[in-house]
């Protein structure tokens, strides 16, 4: 480091010189290291500088002001930052440019704490979610299916990597339909990003739909999870009636929802649905248990509609809304399974009780052929010329099928 030629100034000496306030700003050379100098305003603040030059540049470098530190304190940082200025360096620049940085994280952290994914789905769900039948269960997907691969991270920072590899890691688990309900969501969120130009692209956008060559859903509740759902939908009144009937007749939810009281037989104990509101085209009969025509007399009736559900706001209508009540009752659900120590189940729909009676039926001895009588499906005994000679009812058989399987779900529940 070059010296000064001025001789260094005593604390004394710079108390005589800053007593008076000056009318300008004035650099008291201070000596001891070229450049050092005493900053004096007039306001009456001091405070040290380097004064130096960079590439024919003039430049100052603020070191700390009077009462923060002592003069031979000044100095010493005063020589280092001048060791570094004759050996090529820059400390006024590399300042700036660690102020330029440090404001770029604090930014960078605002805009991460401001677009956060977990708090921009949080908002999308708020303002999109509230429109949409499966809110809870488009909530579930994203956060068990694709936040685990997005977490902590901004939704700029997002890119196509991390969708495929959130996707990719369903199809490896054979799991195709929930990587495409996956990349739907996924789509859908980041399309509704752009809208308000949080992002520039839908990193879901170009990921094809995963190819899943005739797959059979095979969904079966288990007799845990038919004991949740019973449970989780008692606080849903009249609608808690109508999956309990799903749930033991194997009757499809539309005709469960579309059932009038002139179609029950109570004397009978029979609910014949008519052909015209059957899928096959033919009548059908369901033997009427107990626990049936109890859940069918908990329904309120109306004298001016025939409907056992009618709409509230058309009374010749059925009643809509059935997807809401089984996102409420799923919630339900999945929280009584979780206290009891349960694993998380998989995503059901009202159709799989039909699959759960059919191999609930089996399960406790019951024929094929039975089974598929009960659900109303021709089965593999009416096939071909079948259709045609085969016309037995199996009355008895349904009927008995049905008590088992009531006494069996009324077991699993504990409501014996």
């Amino acid at each position: 480091m070059g010296a000064s030629r001025l001789k260094p100034l005593t604390v004394k000496e710079i108390e005589k010189l800053t007593a008076t306030k000056p009318d300008t700003i004035k650099h008291l050379s201070l000596g001891g290291v070229p450049g050092f100098v005493l900053v004096h305003t007039p306001a009456g603040y001091t405070s040290y500088a380097l004064i130096y030059r960079v590439g024919g540049k003039r430049k100052k470098l603020t070191l700390g002001n009077t009462r923060m530190l002592t003069l031979a304190q000044a100095r010493k940082l005063a020589g280092q930052f001048r060791t570094s200025v004759e050996t090529g360096g820059d400390p006024h620049g590399e300042k700036l440019e660690k102020r330029r940085q440090e404001e770029e994280q604090r930014r960078q952290e605002e805009e991460k704490a401001r677009l956060g994914v977990e708090r921009m789905w949080e908002t999308y769900m708020h303002l999109v979610g509230s429109q949409l039948r499966s809110r809870g269960e488009k909530d579930r997907i994203f956060r068990k299916y694709l936040l685990p691969y997005v977490q902590g991270l901004c939704v700029t920072e997002i890119t196509k990597n991390h969708a495929l590899a959130a996707i990719d890691a369903l199809v490896a688990r054979d799991r195709r339909p929930m990587a495409d309900k996956a990349r739907q969501e996924g789509a859908a969120f980041f399309e509704w990003l752009i809208e308000r130009d949080h992002v520039d692209r839908n990193v879901f956008a170009r990921i094809r739909k995963t190819k899943n060559s005739k797959s059979i859903r095979t969904r079966v509740l288990t007799d845990e999870e038919i004991r949740a759902v019973w449970i989780g939908s008692e606080p849903e009144g009249h609608w808690a009636c109508w999956i309990k009937l799903l749930i033991l007749t194997g009757c499809r939810n539309m005709e469960v929802r579309g059932a009038r009281w002139s179609e029950i037989d109570f004397e009978r104990r029979l609910w014949t649905i008519p052909g015209e509101r059957y899928k096959n085209g033919r009548p059908h009969t369901v033997y009427l248990t107990d626990p049936m025509i109890k859940l069918w007399h908990e329904v309120p009736r109306f004298r001016s509609s025939d409907l056992v559900f009618p709409a509230l706001g058309n009374m010749c209508q059925p009643m809509s809304g059935d997807q809401k009540v089984k996102d409420r009752i799923d919630k339900r659900m999945r929280e009584i399974i979780k206290n009891a120590g349960g694993k998380e189940p998989e995503n059901w729909c009202a159709h799989d009780f039909r699959r759960t009676i059919a191999t609930g039926l089996q399960r406790l001895g019951f024929r094929p052929d039975i089974a598929d009588q009960v659900i109303g499906h021709v089965g593999s005994t009416r096939r071909g010329a079948g259709v045609h000679y085969l016309h037995y009812g199996y009355d008895e058989e349904r009927k008995e099928a049905l008590q088992a399987w009531t006494d069996h779900v009324m077991n699993v529940c504990s409501l014996h």
